[in-house]
């Protein structure tokens, strides 16, 4: 049945190439939108998982980590002698 519907539509593409020009042109298109579509959802999706990390660090004054959007925020094995701030989200102050 595949076979069959492969045939026809080769045969009619080949000997129409108006037809053809405009399938490959819906393909393109069809194909094109999937993609845009598929990279800004993705994109989207690794700026949401941001992460930041500080690790087996030695600080002798602040440390801060500062995070506009969702993410993970993170310090293990650090000694800091100042203070430790960590903002998340968005906040009315600018930063």
């Amino acid at each position: 049945m595949v076979a069959a519907a492969t045939n026809v539509t080769t045969g009619v593409l080949t000997q129409h190439w108006a037809a053809a020009w405009w399938a490959f042109t819906v393909v393109v298109v069809v194909i094109g939108g999937g993609l845009q579509a598929w990279l800004t959802v993705a994109s989207d999706h690794s700026a949401a998982g941001g992460r930041q990390r500080i690790r087996r660090s030695k600080i002798g004054g602040t440390a801060r980590q500062t995070m506009p959007g969702p993410g993970e925020q993170e310090v293990t094995r650090s000694t800091i002698s100042g203070d430790l701030s960590q903002k998340q989200g968005r906040w009315s102050d600018g930063g």
